[in-house]
């Protein structure tokens, strides 16, 4: 009797065990979806990094905002621009905006002020016409400079935002 129930786990078992992976199938055509993310998220970051490099040559204005505020200066425009182009491409991607400020100040405060300018970066991607749970924002403060925080240059190049893009969903990352 105990056999008899055990058959049909056993052909259970014996028909999946041919199978490599479960494929996922988007709508619009026959590739794994998992996979069409995968290069979607490669283009995007591509095309991210290639932005932060005409920001370094100074081809493209850096993100800037008025001095002591989270208000976001009109040269700023045309890069969030570019960056909202990018992810208009696809649904399915997301932003993480990052945010750092230079280490004048408290720690406290620096923080606070990263975080509204992270979410006025958000803010205007989304008036832009991104959808709102796809774009988080998070201020670090002064916690990871990439300069030298004792000279007005390294203070310049410690002021600033980073985008990072993902396809992975949110619940897989926080």
């Amino acid at each position: 009797m105990r056999l008899l129930a055990i058959l049909p786990l056993i052909g259970v078992l014996a028909a999946c065990g041919g199978r490599s992976r479960q494929t996922l199938f988007a709508e619009d055509d026959r590739r794994p979806a998992d996979e069409d993310s995968a290069i979607e998220e490669r283009k995007a970051r591509e095309a991210l990094a290639d932005i932060e490099k005409k920001i370094a040559r100074g081809d493209l204005p850096k993100i800037q905002f008025e001095f002591d505020k989270a208000e976001i200066t009109p040269e700023s425009f045309p890069t969030l621009n570019l960056i909202h182009e990018i992810l208009s491409r696809s649904e399915r991607l997301k932003l993480f905006v990052l945010a750092h400020t230079d280490s004048i100040g408290t720690q406290e405060y620096n923080l606070d002020l990263s975080e509204r300018r992270a979410k006025a970066v958000k803010e205007f991607l989304v008036k832009k016409g991104l959808p709102p749970p796809t774009i988080r924002y998070r201020g670090y403060g002064f916690s990871k400079p990439r300069a030298d925080n004792s000279t007005e240059e390294g203070r310049a190049k410690n002021r600033r935002v980073e985008f990072r893009v993902t396809t992975r969903d949110w619940n897989t990352i926080y």
